[in-house]
């Protein structure tokens, strides 16, 4: 049942029963049987304290007084409305022709109370005596005027109370009349004001003409601007409108706009908002999400089965913590960053954690209720790493989202990748391909102030499947593996010569700064079944040193127990040759060298295979030609020449 409905009875039975008594003067004694008529079919007594008068005309005017409509019983509150007085007209001819008008209804200071209950019943329910609610079409209204309006929302059960204070003024300047709403008070406990000036009340029926609108809302630390016009706003046939709107975390709005929104860091935007048919479409869209931003357009079908997204939208900066949301990490909180204070209070929490991996299930359920098309080009993007630019593709459907191509440019070179995400099924099953081309280690460690002279190329494949609904389940599930293979490079000889505990050699490097020892070669093989990484196949291979490694990542313990084996080329006095041992967990391991004699002769280069380091060396080399000057990445690869072919010179010293 509508408030429409409720006060359809109470204005048009009295209506109609008093045209019918025209030939009476003095209207009062028919206070009581309206009021009768009216309370018999509500259920709620209608009370008329006022006087009751009509002005004969084709269009009479009737003014009833002092007017008040009984409260739900369970309500602490008398009255659900009081009105000083309703003054009306009535169109007599058109009532003939079967149609209810009235050319006019001035309102003088109704007072409407709406509540819930604590166990959710609507004061504005009502019931028939058939116990079911009925509908009524609403008559046309030509001219509405209300005069010192007043409105009480409350429904504590979910921490809401508004006032609202409403009521037609007539501009200065052109004398147009106009509504103006100004409300106050909280919505799910968070404080609320509402200032809104728009068109008259009864312009809300024009088809034709557009029905101005400004709006101004702050609930909580959401804030919400919204200016233009509407044609026909009873169907929402056009809108024109510019908004702007900034808050802590977007995905509030969901239950508003009944689209699943991520939980994202504080954002703002702003744009062209219009609706033609079933389609809501943004143009000029610009904004802010954390520390990132993000411009371009974007539409929502809902005339589909399920509510269609299709964006374009393109970043001068993205900052990935922003986006780690979505995947349950928290954004960064340290100086210079954006988060909101429930995101500040997770991350607290996950730095206390002993653990890396967010175990909190990620609601993959909601992906099923949209589907989605989405492109996002990114020039800039801010980590740990050197990604200078990024580029996805999302396509959610039914559930089933694919991110295809998810490309990042990394260190002059590339990462291709592809990620599908099935949630149709329970736990989520998920796939991930990727491709490492051309990846240049020295930009990879100048983020950390690491060996600035290195020019090291670095390519890779592989493939993983996961199974979960967070990120620590898909880990603890994953079955696949990734190969990788670096070429060229330096590393300081000091961090090498350390590395075998070459006292002798170290000296030396560390008063000769101009000397760095040459990477001939690196390959690492990281296959993973049921969430546990083995690493039987690492090797580096240095001018005077080469490391073998050997040990695994359990990442459903987060884990790990790693052996670093250098085996020094040289003969020096002071070389002890000693491991190092990598171990404990993965948020605070431990490095320490030595038990040499637990892992000595567990790898050798006689265990490598060569034919991966082969098939990698495509993945070193741009797609595109190399410029004047720069030295060809073709050339590179005659260093891991030189490791496959002492991996078998060590095949055969063994048979």
């Amino acid at each position: 049942m509508t408030i429409v409905k409720w006060v359809g009875i109470v204005l048009l039975i009295p209506i109609l029963l008093i045209i019918l008594l025209i030939s009476l003067e003095n209207w009062n004694w028919a206070r009581d049987i309206v009021a009768q008529q009216v309370s018999e079919r509500m259920h709620r007594k209608l009370t008329i304290n006022g006087d009751l008068s009509i002005n004969w005309s084709l269009a009479p005017r009737v003014r009833i007084e002092q007017i008040q409509f009984e409260n739900a019983a369970w309500s602490e509150q008398t009255h659900m409305l009081e009105l000083a007085m309703l003054d009306l007209r009535i169109d007599l001819i058109e009532i003939l022709k079967g149609r209810i008008i009235f050319p006019e209804i001035i309102l003088v200071q109704p007072h409407i109370l709406l509540e819930k209950s604590a166990d959710g019943q609507a004061n504005w329910e009502f019931q028939t005596d058939s116990g079911q609610e009925k509908r009524m079409d609403l008559p046309v209204i030509e001219r509405l005027r209300i005069n010192e309006g007043r409105l009480i929302y409350r429904d504590l059960s979910k921490k809401t109370a508004i006032n609202v204070n409403f009521g037609t003024t007539r501009g200065q300047a052109d004398g147009e009349e106009a509504t103006e709403i100004q409300a106050e008070g909280e919505l799910g406990g968070h404080p609320l004001t509402i200032d809104l000036k728009a068109g008259p009340l009864v312009a809300l029926r024009e088809a034709k003409a557009p029905y101005p609108l400004k709006l101004n809302l702050q609930a909580g630390k959401t804030s919400v601007n919204v200016n233009g016009t509407v044609t026909d706003p009873l169907q929402l046939k056009r809108i024109d409108l510019q908004f702007a709107m900034k808050g802590s975390d977007p995905d509030k709005f969901s239950p508003l706009l009944g689209i699943p929104i991520p939980s994202l860091p504080p954002y703002q935007l702003k744009g062209d908002l219009s609706h033609h048919e079933e389609i809501w479409q943004i143009e000029n869209l610009n904004g802010r999400v954390g520390d990132s931003d993000f411009e371009g357009s974007m539409s929502v079908n809902l005339g589909k089965k399920r509510p269609f997204i299709q964006a374009n939208l393109t970043s001068r900066k993205i900052d990935l913590d922003d986006l780690g949301t979505l995947i349950g990490f928290t954004p960064d909180t340290g100086p210079g960053e954006t988060a909101s204070p429930a995101q500040k209070k997770e991350a607290e929490k996950q730095a206390a954690s002993p653990f890396i991996f967010p175990r909190k299930p990620i609601v993959f359920k909601e992906l099923q209720n949209i589907n989605a098309n989405i492109t996002l080009r990114g020039k800039h993007i801010e980590s740990k790493l050197p990604v200078d630019n990024l580029f996805v593709h999302v396509i959610l459907d039914e559930g089933n989202l694919i991110l295809a191509p998810l490309d990042f440019g990394v260190a002059k070179g590339n990462i291709e990748s592809r990620l599908e995400l099935d949630t149709r099924v329970q736990p989520a099953k998920s796939k991930v391909e990727t491709k490492i081309r051309h990846v240049q280690l020295d930009e990879i460690l100048r983020r950390f102030d690491i060996a600035d002279e290195s020019a090291g190329l670095i390519g890779g494949q592989g493939i993983y499947w996961f199974k979960g609904n967070s990120v620590a389940e898909m880990l603890a599930s994953a079955d696949g593996g990734l190969l990788m293979l670096m070429t060229g490079g330096k590393f300081d000889d000091l961090l090498t010569e350390l590395a075998g505990l070459d006292i002798g050699e170290a000296l030396v490097a560390l008063f000769d700064e101009e000397d760095n020892t040459e990477i001939n070669c690196a390959f690492v093989d990281l296959p993973i079944k049921g969430g546990i990484m083995n690493l039987d196949t690492f090797v580096v291979d240095t001018q005077d040193t080469v490391f073998l490694g050997k040990g695994s990542i359990n990442f459903k313990k987060e884990q790990l127990d790693l052996i670093i084996d250098p085996q020094p080329k040289d003969v020096s006095l002071f070389s002890a040759r000693a491991p190092l041992h990598i171990e404990g967990s993965l948020k605070k391991p431990t490095v320490t060298p030595g038990a040499s004699a637990i892992v000595r002769g567990a790898v050798s280069l006689a265990l490598l295979p060569s034919a991966p380091i082969v098939g990698l060396y495509s993945l070193l080399q741009k797609e595109q030609k190399e410029p004047k000057g720069q030295k060809d990445s073709k050339q590179e690869n005659i260093h891991c020449a030189g490791l496959v072919n002492a991996i078998n010179e060590a095949r055969k010293k063994n048979k």
